[in-house]
């Protein structure tokens, strides 16, 4: 049986899986329980469990959203160790996309699922490196955006309707609301890139979004069929299109994936140490998270990392 050392995210989902937590704390093998208190404040315990647990039993299990897991994540590996700590997730956020790309079900699914798991397997990471839009080294989950899902991503996070639609279980609708407010008031961008031997240019680019599954944004299949099993990163661009194209887009994204099929719209396999350049001053996220507004200009690369699920 492992041992959790559990960062929890009181606030993930508006509080509304205090359950699921009880039972959590009654069922599994708990060695120790973090609440984060403050924005960043799961990098801070991530990083300081991977220096000081020396535990070969030893689980990070995460309880929250995206961000959080995002969070956990990139603690985890500002501090190098021989044998990465495998980590556990139970998702009690709002979007929830990495629940849905390793179809890990509802909160009390996957906290029902944890009980049978006996070992990690080895999922695919992005990582970024350079600027987003300041200076850094980020690693992700889901995906990275520029452009318009990650301004639909600040509207979502700067809304009260948000925490409201937490309350009734609803929370990804929020992202869906904010979909069409943002549409016209998002610009198109010039956006660049080397990826391998290829120069690509796409001069009206309206989303740009780098992704390892299926999901974003709440449940959006930006593209289906990717799997976090696969050692391999691939970039979705759409160009700006009329209200009526985009209606027709988003109606096909949320059904089959048939957004694909659309002139505007490119799958773009991503080559590792594939650069990106956005020159216009766009809004970023990262796992569902704001990563503010600048210019971008980072190098791409993906590897692996430990998951008990």
């Amino acid at each position: 049986m492992p041992n959790y050392f559990v960062i929890n995210n009181p606030t993930a989902g508006n509080g509304v899986h205090s359950n699921i937590v009880t039972n959590i704390k009654s069922t599994l093998n708990i060695v120790a329980w973090h609440d984060t208190n403050y924005a960043g404040h799961a990098i801070y315990l991530a990083k300081k469990l991977a220096k000081t647990i020396d535990d070969p039993k030893a689980v990070v299990l995460v309880i929250g959203g995206d961000g959080t897991l995002n969070d956990v994540l990139n603690g985890l590996l500002q501090f190098k160790r021989d044998a990465k700590l495998p980590i556990a997730y139970i998702p009690t956020g709002s979007g929830n996309d990495f629940a849905r790309g390793v179809n890990l079900g509802t909160a009390e699914q996957a906290s029902n699922h944890l009980k049978n798991v006996t070992h990690s397997q080895m999922l695919t990471i992005g990582k970024i490196d350079g600027d987003a839009p300041h200076r850094t080294t980020k690693y992700f989950i889901n995906s990275i955006g520029i452009g318009f899902d990650a301004a639909v991503v600040a509207q979502t996070n700067q809304t009260t309707l948000k925490h409201r639609l937490n309350k009734l279980g609803l929370g990804s609708l929020s992202y869906l609301l904010s979909v069409l407010n943002v549409f016209f008031k998002q610009h198109d961008f010039q956006m660049t890139m080397m990826n391998g031997e290829d120069y690509i240019q796409i001069p009206h680019a309206f989303l740009v979004t780098l992704t390892n599954q299926a999901y974003f944004g709440g449940g959006i299949a930006i593209l289906p069929g990717a799997d976090v099993h696969q050692n391999e990163l691939d970039m979705v661009v759409a160009e700006k299109m009329s209200f009526i194209q985009f209606l027709l887009m988003f109606a096909a994204l949320k059904k089959d994936g048939g957004h694909l099929q659309f002139k505007s719209v490119h799958k773009i396999p991503l080559a590792r140490g594939a650069k990106i350049h956005v020159r216009d001053i766009q809004p970023g996220q990262i796992d569902g998270e704001e990563l503010g507004n600048g210019t971008f200009s980072f190098n791409i690369d993906y590897q692996t990392y430990p998951f008990w699920l």
